[in-house]
């Protein structure tokens, strides 16, 4: 079996670059009908595919990169990608009150105190409950009148949790926190699930050739890999040793 592999701590992703998105099946033209229209028979489908480019590096960093890069083995193993979303919503946007201080500086426990490494947690935006079930497949979804649920637009991405791998771009707000989404939902999802700002992927080096590592005499130069997404099902079915 194949390995669902876990991100390394502490590496950040430069920059990414979409490689493929919607794609239409017969739409390299459009059709007349006999009364002079012209119709569109294509149906979208696709999956994410991305190049992604990580930082400079020297030291244990690159060392988890070099280690990550040769642990996907061209492209037999899965990693878990949580998604950057650096235009996302705000915390005001996301319905929430979070200082600059406490977004950067993260959050202790109650009694004051942070981790045992002297670290905060993380804050994050919250979660919207799911308004109405969706299927497998479907490409629209319903969220509660909660924090952001009402609030998206063309161009948000969520994803949802728990145990859902998958990220989803709002194509068009159709009114009552119900939205189109592309691409097609991987998985169903129930009232019992939340939708998050911080939506996951699995994803797999295209080939051998999906990753451009070089380390010269100072420091591990820009590392590029060309990342394709692992449906749900697929990673729960094939990624499991």
């Amino acid at each position: 079996m194949a390995r669902l592999l876990d991100w390394p701590v502490g590496l950040g992703i430069r920059a990414r670059r979409p490689l493929s998105g919607p794609r239409s099946k017969g739409a390299s033209g459009r059709q007349e009908s006999i009364g002079g229209r012209y119709q569109s028979v294509a149906s979208a489908f696709g999956y994410w595919k991305y190049e992604i480019v990580l930082p400079v590096a020297r030291g244990r960093l690159y060392r988890r990169i070099e280690g990550l890069v040769t642990g996907l083995h061209g492209g037999a193993n899965a990693v878990r990608v949580a998604w950057p979303v650096p235009d996302g919503l705000t915390f005001k946007e996301a319905g929430t009150a979070v200082t600059t201080t406490q977004e950067r500086r993260g959050m202790p426990w109650q009694n004051g105190k942070p981790w045992s490494n002297g670290k905060n947690w993380k804050v994050s935006p919250p979660t919207v409950a799911v308004a109405a079930p969706s299927p497998f497949d479907a490409t629209v979804i319903q969220l509660a009148p909660q924090f952001w649920g009402h609030s998206l637009g063309p161009g948000d991405e969520i994803g949802f949790v728990p145990f859902h791998f998958g990220k989803y771009m709002i194509t068009q707000d159709k009114g009552d926190g119900i939205y189109r989404i592309w691409p097609p939902l991987r998985k169903d999802i129930t009232t019992s699930d939340l939708a998050t700002l911080e939506p996951t992927l699995a994803m797999t080096l295209d080939n051998e050739s999906g990753s451009d590592l070089s380390r010269n005499v100072d420091v591990g130069e820009e590392t590029t890999l060309t990342l394709s997404e692992v449906f749900d099902y697929d990673v729960r079915t094939y990624f499991t040793d």
